[in-house]
């Protein structure tokens, strides 16, 4: 198993990733697009790239829900504000 494949499994950012899911309401912070109302898939981004930031990889404050056509726009960028 890949050492990215590890991390996303881990009891540590599973209990990340629900956090923010219910912190941040379940809507993409780019287009506000929702899984509920729109049929999206929401995804628990980091701001600041995992490969570029790993001492962030686990705080709360460094992750943002976008659905997948925005995180997939904002690829490896590490602004908050990309588009």
């Amino acid at each position: 198993m890949s050492a990215s494949a590890a991390f996303y499994q881990s009891r540590e950012w599973r209990a990340l990733r629900y956090q923010a899911l219910k912190k941040y309401g379940g809507a993409c912070s780019a287009c506000g697009r929702s899984a509920a109302k729109h049929g999206v898939v929401i995804h628990v981004d980091h701001i600041r790239p995992r490969s570029k930031y790993p001492h962030l990889a686990l705080r709360l404050d460094n992750l943002q829900l976008l659905c997948h056509d925005c995180n997939l726009a904002k690829g490896n960028r590490d602004e908050i504000k990309w588009r």
